[in-house]
């Protein structure tokens, strides 16, 4: 991005519930989703990581920085029938206007699935 153009980040409630879907499983169910919405990107899900099924999420090495946001912390999802290598993630140390989403988990990859359902 050249470094005239400025990110504008906004944090918001999703209304409903969400459902995350890993190869057509649901892997997580929450009320209390948040949407991150950034100039120019797809608007990034993220829950709360007990909203997660119970050992799906296994601690990756994998890191990368994202400004904004800083350092992001992967995890690979593990099901009984697929792995998702550094398919989710989240930001330990987000703060400023990205500070709603800190320690929230967002995924991504082919295989994953959002979708929002009425309550």
């Amino acid at each position: 991005m050249p470094a005239d153009m400025t990110t504008t980040a906004r944090v918001s409630p999703v209304e409903g519930r969400v459902h995350i879907f890993f190869d057509d499983a649901e892997i997580a169910s929450t009320l209390n989703a948040l949407k991150l919405e950034e100039g120019g990107s797809k608007p990034q899900i993220f829950v709360p990581l007990e909203a997660v099924h119970p050992g799906i999420l296994e601690a990756s090495e994998t890191t990368r920085d994202e400004p904004g946001k800083g350092p992001a912390h992967y995890y690979t999802i593990k099901t009984l029938t697929a792995d998702g290598p550094d398919e989710a993630w989240y930001y330990p140390y987000a703060d400023g206007a990205y500070g709603p989403i800190r320690d929230l988990i967002t995924f991504g990859g082919e295989r994953v699935k959002v979708s929002v359902s009425e309550v």
